[in-house]
Parts: structure tokens; sequence; C-alpha cells
């Protein structure tokens, strides 16, 4: 098996640079045009996969090296095309890896101690193998993008499985949700907007502390027992009005009561640093009933009638009914991350969704159902099942979103072999004769001449 080259595996790597350390001197273990592949490229790269695969079937090692030369060939086309990316765009990957590096460090000043260097150090260290990281996906869209596989390119590939090797497949089910967030009442908005506004004028009174107040007061459980903060954040992270009332802000400044659709925000600004932004605050949530939760939940059963009265179609239920922008585009469906189809193993949805498909046949509504959230508050929802396959061998006819989802992989990677194969024969490629023994490796030499033991 051979992976396709989607992101660069030699790409700077937070947990493996400062964490884990091969601990050997490095060396050049191959030359492809004008780039060079040093072993610690390859040996950290094995690392890296060894971890996320650990029972490979195969030689990881000498796969991962074919996919490094090739990465290598096609940063060659890049320059030979001249093949630009724009700075903008290399500073955003930069910026969305920090951000990812960030959150999982618990913040841009934790990363900072992480990795022993300020980040404006570490995105310098970034920019070129980042930048290198860009090309080569160019060149490799450039040759794989527009490929598509017709019903007939489907079927064959199919059909060239050997009856012997069809994959099994588990349960599947096609399954989705409605979600509905309890509205509160009028009176409780009313009464959040006056206890936010009471907060802030006894806060820039000085009657109250700020850290204090939002430990006894704030609903953000996450922020309210470190005095509201919420860390550094960049534009884009948090939602539209509260973003822009702390961008207004200067430092140490209260804001006016921000209105999102978390509730009522009191925010003080600590810090900011250009479009880095430091703050707290205080989250004054609208109180739900009993009432309003009991209110939601009968909403959901009348439109669980009108659906299996046929007096609505489910898409239609969600699109008018749902409040969850995450699943509303779609139907509510659940979507299996790997082939991106709505059909989805049973084993792989979450255990409460299990459970409640578990007792529906293809077509029905679970009844309505309390569902928390992460900031505490509590939906509910109904879940639809519109079909189940049992566990079977791999079929044309039941499966051919998956298998039409193989066959384009497989042709894009076979596109791409063909492409390097024939490539670099007009590229000088030399190879440490230590790594000859993994196979093909002669298919990237042009004579023996280029193979050279670094031990003489």
């Amino acid at each position: 098996m051979r992976f396709i080259i989607v992101l660069c595996v030699f790409a700077t790597s937070v947990g493996y640079t400062h964490g884990q350390k091969v601990g050997v001197l490095d060396e050049v273990i191959a030359v492809v045009g004008e780039s060079i592949v040093l072993k610690s490229d390859l040996d950290r790269t094995y690392y890296q996969m060894s971890l996320q695969y650990p029972t490979y079937n195969g030689d990881l090692k000498c796969e991962l090296f074919d996919q490094i030369l090739t990465q290598k060939l096609l940063l060659y086309k890049a320059d030979l095309d001249s093949l630009v990316v724009a700075e903008e765009r290399v500073n955003y990957e930069i910026d969305r890896r920090m951000d990812y590096y960030a959150n999982q460090a618990g913040g841009l000043q934790n990363l900072e101690k992480y990795l022993g260097m300020s980040l404006v150090e570490y995105k310098a260290q970034m920019r070129r193998k980042m930048t290198e990281e860009m090309q080569i996906q160019e060149a490799q869209n450039s040759i794989i993008s527009d490929l598509k596989v017709s019903p007939t390119e489907v079927r064959k590939f199919y059909e060239d499985i050997p009856e012997d090797s069809l994959p099994d497949f588990a349960s599947e089910v096609e399954v989705a949700q409605l979600l509905v967030a309890p509205k509160p009442s009028a009176a409780a908005e009313k009464y959040a907007r006056e206890t936010a506004e009471r907060l802030r004028k006894e806060l820039l009174e000085g009657s109250r502390d700020f850290c204090l107040t939002a430990n006894i007061y704030s609903d953000d459980q996450g922020s309210k027992k470190d005095c509201g903060s919420l860390g550094d954040f960049k534009r884009g992270q948090m939602v539209p009005e509260f973003e822009a009332a702390v961008f207004k802000l200067k430092k140490e400044e209260i804001s006016k009561v921000v209105k999102t659709q978390f509730g009522y925000h009191i925010i003080q600004l600590i810090e900011r640093k250009g479009e880095i932004a430091n703050a707290r605050h205080i989250l004054i949530r609208p109180k739900i009933l009993q009432s309003d939760l009991e209110k939601t939940s009968k909403k959901l059963s009348r439109v669980k009638r009108l659906i299996e009265s046929d007096s609505i179609e489910w898409c239609v239920a969600v699109a008018k009914y749902s409040t969850d922008d995450n699943t509303q585009a779609n139907c509510g469906f659940f979507v299996d991350p790997n082939v991106g189809t709505s059909k989805i193993e049973i084993t792989a949805l979450q255990s409460d969704v299990a459970l409640r498909v578990s007792g529906l046949k293809p077509g029905g509504v679970s009844p309505p159902h309390a569902v928390p959230q992460q900031d505490g508050s509590t939906w509910f929802r109904i879940i639809y099942l519109k079909s189940e396959t049992p566990p079977h061998k791999a079929s044309l006819e039941k499966d051919y979103q998956k298998l039409s989802v193989y066959a384009l992989e497989k042709k894009k990677q076979d596109t791409l072999n063909e492409w390097s194969e024939s490539f670099r024969k007009d590229v000088y490629v030399w190879i440490d004769e230590k790594y000859m023994v993994c196979p093909d490796m002669d298919t990237w030499v042009k004579s023996k001449e280029k193979v050279v033991n670094t031990n003489e």
C-alpha cells in the first residue's frame, strides 16, 4: 500500500521537535534535483507515522522514504513550473497551525515555554518548510486535482478486487439529528440584561472587583475560576459581536454590555499585540427555566408527528426548526469523515446516538430527548434513521459511494506514481547505497554511478 501524498510528511512537528529526539548524527541519504534528503527527515517521519500506525502491515520506513523522494521530485517540478505560493497563504497556514499547537499547549504563553523560544523565532523556522510544503501541494494538485472516476471505472475497480479479498463492512446506517436550543423567556432575557448592566456599572464605579465578580456571577464555567480570563486569541476565533467589541477597547478598559448567541458579556481588555488580544469577561446567560425545556420538548414532539404523518419531509423540518448551524445545511445527517458519505458504521456513532438508533426501524424518528452541551446548557433533539445495512461483503449496489471514493484515491495514486516514474528520468537522483535495499529504489536512479556507499 502507498499513501497519497496530501501533506508534506517532513513538515515541522511541535510534539516531535520538543519531546522526542532521534539521537543520531545527521547525514545526507539522498539527493533529488537540487534538494537533499536528510536522515533526520526520514527518522522524524518514521517516528511520527509509527505512532499513528503501530500495527501497519508493510515496510513503513521504505514506503515513507519513497514518499519523501516523491515530495522532493514534486518540489523540483514546482520550481521548474514557477509555482509560487503567495506569502499571505503561507502566513495564514502558519498562523492556523500555531493556533492548533497553542490550543494543545494551553495558550500561546505555554507554547513559548514549551518551545523554548519566542513565537516569532519559531514562525521564522517554520516559514521555509511551510512554503516548500505548499509548493509541493500545488505541484501535486496540478497533476491529480482534476481527476474523476466514471461509473465504468468504479465497476472495474470493484471487479478487479479478488472475491476472497473483498472487504467486510460492518453494519451501516444513514442517521440524522434535529437539534433545538431552548429559548429563554422575554422576562429571563430582560433580567439577564439588567443584571449585566448593573454589574458593569458597579465595576466602573469601583465598588466591585472584576475577578471576584467573574468567579461569583459568570456563567462561563471554563473561565470563571480564572477571573474570566480567555487567554490570547486572534481575529476570527470569537463570535463577531464579541470580537468587534474587544478590538475597540483600550488596555484595561471595560466594554459596554455585549449581546451574543451565548448571552450578555462584560469584557475587559488585558493586553493587545497587533491582531492578538488577551481579554477576560463575565457572561450572564438568560436562565432557561423548566417550563422552557418542556416547551422545547413538546415542540419537537409536534415536529416528530408531522414527519411521521408525511406532513413535512425530514430535510424541510431540519431547515425550518433546527438551531444547530453545524448540521442544518446537511439535513442533520452524520457523515463518515473518512469517505465523506452519509452511510456510517454504527460503531462510529456516539454511544448515546447509537443507543437511540438501536430502537428505531428505517424511516423511524426517536422521541425528543435532552442533549447536554459543552457550555453547560441543555438542548433537545430527535433522531431519524433513514436506512440500515446489515454487515456484509463489499457490494457495488450497496457500497457504490465508498467504492467510488476508493477508486478515485487509487486513480490519483496510480497517476502520481506514473508521473513520478516518467518525470524522474530527466532529474538527477542520488541515493545512499544503504537505502537501495528498499523495493523499487532502482527505478529512482538511472545508473550505478549515482549509488554511492558513504561508508567508503
